[in-house]
């Protein structure tokens, strides 16, 4: 049963950035999928978010992209600290 705490979500700068590089029907696929994750009435965020192993994030997929979040629980907010398109989203660039 999800929580009772009302969740958000939000970009890091990273994120934010990479959002803006995107299709415009792109974007509103990732605003669309974010916002029925936190406001989803039966499940909790965690529920749509697989761990990645070796690193602190987790992985939602949406479409061909793969976004790569933290959920922080204390403050009940999704954070997206990366958006990348899934062929190239494993790869390490930093």
């Amino acid at each position: 049963m999800a929580s009772e705490e009302d969740w958000t979500w939000k970009f890091s700068p990273r994120a934010a950035n990479q959002f803006k590089g995107l299709d415009t029907h792109v974007q509103d696929r990732i605003v669309s999928k974010l916002d029925e994750i936190v406001d989803s009435e039966w499940r909790d965020p965690d529920d749509f978010v697989e761990p990645l192993t070796g690193g602190p994030f987790s992985k939602l997929r949406i479409g061909q992209y793969r976004l790569a979040c933290v959920l922080d629980y204390d403050e009940s907010i999704l954070e997206v600290h990366r958006i990348e398109h899934r062929s190239g989203a494993y790869t390490a660039d930093d």
